[in-house]
């Protein structure tokens, strides 16, 4: 089905598209079709195809809502390129992508791209890039999620400003990345903490605010990943629920580190933890740091063929290989799981060590 039964041309209205009615040569006018005959039409159209039909008037938005669609896993991404990536579950390994670009002529666009890498198939729509794109974005979004009833499902945040419009937009997402120097304030931080629900993953920059700042609540995500994360404290941790944490400039000590094998062998907290990672400076010798880390705790020698899982998956999707090491320490936990410890570290130029310090938990079993 060819969906260009119209024309499209550039304008300052939504998402810089004004889609027209007006029938060309060689066109035919999809919208006087009868509705049981159009719906069948348009059940058959590409992902892009039926955005770009459901732009082109607000019947054609009404009548597009009327098909069952399977329901998108969408993601808008405003890092530059700013982008919205679309799935659909029926369709693993394919991807559209709605992508605001400034790479060709202002009468290029817009225009279509498809790329296969391996199995996976990405098919591009490049809008202009008009120096609001940020904006665009956001309203198409917004119209997407409505046309095919689907939230969505991931953002990433590389302004301050898209932290109101999300916690307004929709009240829960799976998966938030916040960039590096987007939060300058601890009133933002609190609003990002507070107002953001988020149930998979969580991805925090660095911040921009008081080194005295602290949280002692925990953050109620899966997976937690925190760049420049001296302002998360040891109850933050012990108080959560999450599967997965990696800390990055923590200021957790030895004897804090030590705290949380402890409640995890106890099995009172840290139930759901699968893996821990937090990377620090220590202010003493390896060896010292690490008998602090240890004290009182009863490990045994990890053995490199007992089984150990050699890869971990960081945010429910890709995965990372651990570092090889010449020692591990394991725990049992109380309901038989195997905490392994272990740790690589370097020396800075100014003679501080800096140590990475990893706990994975897992099962013989598994």
């Amino acid at each position: 089905m060819n969906v260009h039964a119209t024309e499209i041309v550039h304008s300052q209205g939504f998402g810089q598209l004004e889609i027209q009615n007006q029938p060309k040569k060689n066109q035919f006018p999809l919208l006087k079709f009868p509705r049981v005959v159009l719906l069948e039409c348009i059940e058959n159209l590409d992902v892009l195809e039926i955005i770009l039909f459901s732009l082109l008037s607000k019947r054609a938005k009404e009548i597009a809502k009327l098909v069952h669609w399977t329901p998108l896993d969408i993601c808008l991404r405003t890092e530059s390129p700013i982008e919205i990536h679309l799935k659909c579950p029926i369709y693993p390994y394919m991807e559209w992508i709605i992508e605001f670009n400034e790479e060709k002529e202002s009468s290029e666009y817009p225009y279509f791209e498809s790329y296969q890498t391996g199995p996976t198939v990405e098919h591009f729509l490049f809008l202009e890039y008009n120096g609001n794109a940020i904006e665009d974005s956001k309203q198409m979004t917004e119209h997407i999620c409505e046309v095919f009833r689907s939230p969505v499902s991931g953002v990433d945040i590389g302004e301050e400003s898209l932290i109101e419009w999300i916690s307004k937009f929709q009240p829960m997402f799976r998966k938030v990345w916040i960039w590096d120097d987007v939060i300058t304030s601890v009133e933002t931080l609190s609003r990002v903490l507070n107002d953001l629900k988020v149930t998979d993953y969580v991805f925090l920059g660095s911040v921009a605010i008081d080194e005295k700042f602290q949280i002692r609540v925990p953050i109620p995500a899966q997976h937690i990943s925190i760049r420049n994360s001296y302002w998360l404290t040891l109850s933050s941790i012990l108080n959560g629920t999450n599967s997965m944490i990696r800390l990055h400039g923590s200021k957790l000590a030895p004897k804090d580190i030590n705290t949380i094998l402890k409640e995890w062998k106890m099995g009172s907290k840290l139930c759901n933890l699968e893996y821990l990672e937090i990377d620090t400076v220590a202010f003493q010798d390896a060896e010292s740091y690490t008998n602090e880390i240890l004290k009182d705790l009863d490990w045994t020698d990890g053995d490199e063929n007992d089984g150990r899982p050699t890869t971990v998956k960081l945010d429910g999707e890709w995965t990372d290989t651990l570092p090889q090491v010449e020692t591990v320490r394991n725990l049992t936990g109380c309901r038989g799981m195997i905490g392994s410890i272990f740790k690589t570290f370097g020396i800075f130029e100014d003679g501080k060590l800096e140590l990475c310090f990893y706990f994975q938990v897992w099962s013989r079993q598994n």
